[in-house]
């Protein structure tokens, strides 16, 4: 009994010590703040680009990397107009480095992303909640009939999800689409991830004006 309770009380302040440890959350300073903004107004007026309206910053833990942060900013273009009600926007994320100097503190993280979503008014408006990420490029047609009958493709997906071992658990879980991609064969592939941060991914045929599930996996660690 003792040595039961000297454990329990060992992993408690193993627990303890580990939250102590712990970086505590924090936002961007407003010294981050403002060495971004100098530095993507003179970058964009280098590009001829327009100046910065509204980043949107972000303070991360880094992965394997005790009490390291990531501070990274993003930034929206403007959404236009393509096929109705298809809309596009740009986004560009940009990372901090503290120890580069002053003209090269921040730098692009990744290639420029594509956000779409649909939006029946003529112009595009503000972006939704939940936009969708255009990992590759896809015709506009196949965008949009893509979001329009995703939520019957998710529904048929479920069934192809029973038959697969990675997907079965998480079957009836709820699911959102995040993004649309192509796979390896060359199909559309709709990325949905659950209410658990697990991801499923819907490859798909076009048969006439319908698109239905062709395959569904769910990559390991989702």
């Amino acid at each position: 009994m003792r040595k039961w309770v000297a454990a329990a009380l060992a992993a408690a302040m193993q627990a303890e010590a580990a939250i102590a440890a712990a970086p505590e959350p924090r936002t961007a300073t407003p010294a981050e703040q403002e060495s971004f903004f100098d530095w993507y107004n003179t970058h964009a007026a280098a590009q001829g680009g327009r100046g910065l309206l509204r980043p949107q910053f972000n303070v991360s833990r880094e992965k394997g990397k005790r009490g390291k942060r990531r501070v990274t900013a993003t930034v929206d273009g403007p959404a236009q107009r393509a096929v109705l009600p298809l809309c596009r926007q740009p986004r560009s994320v940009y990372e901090y480095d503290p120890r580069a100097g002053k003209e090269t503190r921040w730098r692009e993280a990744g290639p420029p992303q594509t956000l779409v979503w649909i939006h029946h008014a003529p112009q595009c408006g503000a972006q939704p909640d939940t936009p969708v990420r255009l990992f590759q490029p896809l015709a506009e047609m196949d965008i949009l009939m893509l979001l329009q009958q995703h939520p019957g493709i998710l529904g048929s997906a479920r069934l192809l999800m029973a038959g697969n071992t990675s997907c079965a658990p998480s079957r009836s879980r709820g699911y959102r689409l995040t993004g649309l991609d192509r796979g390896k064969d060359g199909l559309p592939v709709l990325v949905f991830e659950n209410d658990i941060a697990g991801e499923a991914r819907v490859s798909v045929r076009r048969t006439r004006n319908e698109l239905l599930p062709w395959s569904v996996t769910c990559p390991a660690g989702s």
